[in-house]
């Protein structure tokens, strides 16, 4: 029985869709924030997390989750090679006020591919198609029972989701149990470029959208990103309801509208050229040299900021990334990184940031 595409809040987005991509380690609760208080993207999702672990640790795992409202639309992704988890895993999602639930198979890391989960899905057709129906089944479960049932997760997952909708909007579990869309995010090959042939076998459960990234896993992020690939992939998705995005090394907004329309897709994802650069989403041209020394300086003390309040302070180095690409493109930039990224603690970076102004 072919299923029927429900796309969900993705049917009102204005085309083209130019959204940030998932990144590991890097597109977290403050990331989000500060993108969506810049240049909001159209659409945003969060770090992949993993179906297996969110039921094992669910205090560390759920930290992957936490959103703020002015993010909307935005998407949880997970990732894991257990069709039963990523069940349960979708019920999470909707219980925590989601607007959809999209499916890594693309992660190209090791220690996910050890795992038969990402990118190794590409070589398992037949348990790929198994996960995305669990998601399918997990999402209408949810809304037909209308709550999480305590005899199937743990107590411990089940306080913290009713302690983080409570922060989030003030209630601790969705007054209206609603429909969410499933999508994917893939790659075009395992080994070699097999994206006709791999589109077509996803597109049997009718995601939403399906997002494609032009390498293959062994290219990992090696190379120049196939967008030609993505095309022959988009051509087949584009004589279905689901929508299409790719991704791979954009560099500006301009450049994805430009992409999008000449490839024939729905949208595009920009992924790394958006740490340190919200502005990136503000208009078609790419505006990061624009950027004056003080208001980069300043929106990094800001995501900082609100870094510390989201994820505390222990872990501090996990902003460098992000520090290293605000201070930059302007005349005493690299002096200003290597005293920013020489703090000690939490309390001396901020100082060293304030310093600055």
């Amino acid at each position: 029985m072919v299923q029927q595409t429900f796309l969900g809040f993705w049917k009102s987005l204005q085309k083209p869709i130019i959204g940030l991509s998932p990144m590991d380690g890097v597109t977290d609760s403050a990331c989000r924030y500060i993108l969506a208080k810049h240049a909001k993207p159209d659409v945003m999702f969060t770090e992949f997390a993993t179906v297996e672990g969110l039921f094992r640790a669910p205090e560390k795992i759920l930290r992957d989750f936490e959103y703020h409202e002015i993010e909307r639309p935005i998407v949880a992704q997970i990732y894991g090679h257990t069709p039963e988890n990523f069940y349960r895993a979708a019920k999470v999602v909707c219980e925590l006020g989601f607007d959809g639930v999209d499916i890594n198979m693309g992660c190209p890391a090791k220690s996910v591919v050890q795992c038969n989960a990402g990118a190794k899905l590409i070589t398992s057709p037949n348990l790929a198609l198994e996960i995305i129906q669990a998601v399918r089944r997990g999402i209408e479960d949810w809304v037909q029972q209308g709550r999480l049932e305590e005899n199937q997760f743990p107590r411990a997952l089940l306080e913290i989701i009713r302690q983080m909708n409570k922060k989030r909007c003030g209630i601790e579990s969705p007054k209206i149990k609603q429909r969410i869309p499933y999508s994917v995010k893939t790659r075009i090959g395992y080994d070699s470029v097999i994206i006709e042939k791999w589109v077509e076998t996803l597109l049997k459960e009718s995601p939403a959208v399906i997002s494609i990234h032009g390498r293959t896993l062994k290219q990992m992020y090696r190379g120049k990103a196939d967008w030609d690939a993505i095309a022959r992939g988009a051509k087949i998705i584009k004589e279905t309801e689901t929508l299409v995005l790719g991704n791979g090394d954009i560099s500006s907004a301009e450049e994805a509208e430009r992409l999008v329309e000449n490839k024939g897709l729905d949208g595009a994802l920009i992924g790394r050229s958006a740490i340190g650069n919200p502005w990136i989403f503000a208009d078609k041209q790419n505006c990061e040299k624009n950027i004056d020394r003080k208001r980069r300086i300043a929106t990094a003390l800001e995501h900082a900021h609100y870094f510390g309040e989201m994820r505390g302070t222990d872990h501090f180095n996990s902003l460098n990334k992000h520090l290293m690409a605000y201070l930059k493109n302007f005349p005493d930039a690299a002096k200003i990184r290597v005293q920013v990224l020489g703090a000690k603690n939490f309390e001396d970076l901020i100082y060293r940031l304030q310093n600055q102004l």
